[in-house]
């Protein structure tokens, strides 16, 4: 996912690349932005029902997402 790519609303998937294994893989919805538009932090509302701060890199946009 590319920063400008970072809509709220977004359907999303945690890279695999991820460092924390236990991340690697989850879905679910931006529900906020942080920080420069070129370099976005972005709150995601994991499907599992906790929340989770990533870099707009260690995201990919699901297809067909929202």
């Amino acid at each position: 996912m590319i920063s400008k790519e970072a809509r709220i609303g977004t359907r999303v998937k945690v890279r695999n690349s991820l460092l924390r294994a236990e991340l690697r893989g989850k879905e679910g919805t931006i529900a906020g932005r942080w920080g420069s538009p070129h370099y976005l932090a972005l709150d995601v509302l994991l499907d599992d029902g906790g929340t989770q701060l990533f870099w707009y890199h260690e995201l990919e946009e699901i297809e067909g997402g929202a």
